[in-house]
């Protein structure tokens, strides 16, 4: 029975637990010391690693943060653009800078992305709102290009992140450790293999024991455990259900908000054309009584 290699995917403290558990058994078999500088070595070079993975860690967290303050920042100013809209223009002007604006969708799917199809939704805002005409509009003009410029840095800041995390573990230093774990392994089983041949008090699987394994259950599991294994995944569930709830109403909503956005344009514009109707009666009829 050989060695089992370990996945690239393996947490570091669980590497840690592998390496430490050879190391001590190492330590404890005179037949084997010639395998303890081996893997103090490895056991030295994972606290590097783990000090890698950290500051790769806090510049994802870090990356995050500043995704989410642009976000914060974007939706919140989306809002009062659309505030502002509705307050300050009216019929055919109010339905094109919205369609400009938010590409015909209602306010809360339109700012649903985490940046991603929002922040390329609103890169050209600042210009939009600066040629507007609308006064009210056209002074957040300048908010827009901060907003939007705070998104694509941390967004780049996010990518250069993710990216750096990618080759960490793909290609880079992590990847390579463990490499390098795996071979040290597998050559130290096989050395440790060759002893029984050597020694006939070892037993055949002399080599397998130095290197960990999960214990085996001593127990199964009682009824009372199944219970709150069960009664776990239930609360698991309402919590989702309630959640799915939740989406749906506010999907609802936003549809009742866009029916009823679109029924009041609709109904500003027929007033205007009647407003204009009643202008050029009114036009008309003066011009009669001066013949």
């Amino acid at each position: 029975m050989g060695v089992r290699a370990l996945g690239y995917r393996i947490g570091l403290f669980t590497l840690l637990r592998e390496l430490q558990y050879t190391l001590s058994r190492a330590v404890q078999e005179p037949l084997a010391a010639t395998y303890v500088p081996v893997f103090q070595e490895l056991r030295e070079q994972w606290k590097l690693i783990l000090l890698e993975e950290i500051e790769i860690l806090d510049a994802l967290a870090n990356a995050q943060a500043a995704v989410d303050k642009a976000d914060d920042g974007l939706d919140g100013f989306a809002g009062r653009v659309s505030r502002a809209a509705d307050d300050h223009t009216s019929g055919n002007t109010r339905k094109q800078l919205r369609t400009t604006l938010f590409k015909n969708k209602p306010l809360g799917k339109f700012r649903r992305p985490v940046l991603g199809g929002q922040l390329q939704s609103m890169t050209d805002w600042s210009e939009t709102l600066a040629k507007c005409g609308v006064p009210a509009l056209v002074d957040m003009a300048p908010e827009a290009e901060a907003l939007v410029a705070a998104g694509q840095n941390a967004e780049e800041l996010r990518k250069k992140a993710q990216a750096k995390n990618r080759d960490f573990r793909d290609i880079g230093a992590r990847k390579q450790f463990i490499d390098k774990v795996n071979g040290s392994r597998k050559e130290s089983h096989g050395g440790l293999a060759k002893l029984p041949f050597q020694y006939a008090t070892l037993s055949s699987s002399f080599a397998d024991g130095f290197f960990y394994s999960e214990p085996p259950r001593e127990e199964e599991e009682t009824i009372d455990e199944v219970k709150a294994s069960i009664a776990e995944l239930m609360a698991q569930l309402e919590e989702r259900q309630a959640f799915l709830k939740k989406l749906e109403e506010e999907a609802e909503n936003e549809a009742r908000a866009a029916a009823e956005q679109a029924a009041q344009a609709q109904a500003a514009e027929e007033l205007e054309a009647q407003a204009q109707a009643l202008l050029e009666k009114a036009a008309a009829l003066k011009a009669k009584m001066k013949k």
